[in-house]
């Protein structure tokens, strides 16, 4: 859900308002994310973590605000740009948990700015990673049924369903592959 508040928060033409948004929605999924591992942030560690990735520099935020004004009419770019942000935002909280329940070893209740710097940056570097087309995450593989008695069209229409079903559980699957990459070549660690 928070995830669609950031997409939504995207669209807001407001320039200063979406990234305010964009913060507060980061700040929630982390803190909620931790607390359910029975931790907690420091105020410090929560800023951390709900910055935006490395790769928002301030060429990219006024790129962004040029072309949101320049191409406003052409909504296809300004959909791109906020399920980036979305994407963004999902693995924000996927990879948190993620490195809470398979890498931290740290017997600490709270989470201090320095682990969530190396936190961030492995989940930065995840996303990135998981966008390489060199990646290659596990397949699933589903098993048919014993005859298909549908007709051409019906079968075409499914397949189209079902692939655009499986593609949240495709964009996991590499976030995941990414991220464990990462965590084994040594970052993070505590």
């Amino acid at each position: 859900m928070l995830t669609a508040f950031a997409v939504g928060a995207s669209w807001i033409p407001v320039p200063v308002l979406p990234e305010r948004m964009l913060l507060r929605i980061r700040g929630a999924i982390a803190q909620d994310t931790v607390a359910r591992h029975g931790l907690s942030l420091t105020t410090d560690a929560r800023a951390v973590l709900a910055q935006p990735g490395q790769d928002q520099t301030t060429f990219r935020r006024a790129a962004e605000v040029v072309t949101r004004e320049v191409l406003r009419r052409l909504s296809p770019a300004q959909a791109v740009a906020a399920a980036a942000r979305g994407l963004e935002v999902y693995a924000l909280g996927h990879l948190l948990n993620r490195y809470l329940t398979r890498v931290r070893k740290s017997g600490a209740v709270r989470v201090q700015a320095d682990e969530a710097r190396r936190i961030r940056d492995a989940i930065d570097r995840a996303v990135r990673r998981s966008l390489s087309p060199a990646l290659r995450p596990s397949l699933t593989i589903l098993p048919g049924g014993a005859e298909d008695l549908r007709d051409e069209f019906t079968r075409w229409i499914d397949t189209f369903l079902l692939a655009g079903a499986a593609v949240p559980e495709y964009i996991e699957r590499r976030l995941d592959v990414a991220f464990d990459e990462i965590v084994a070549t040594g970052s993070p660690h505590d």
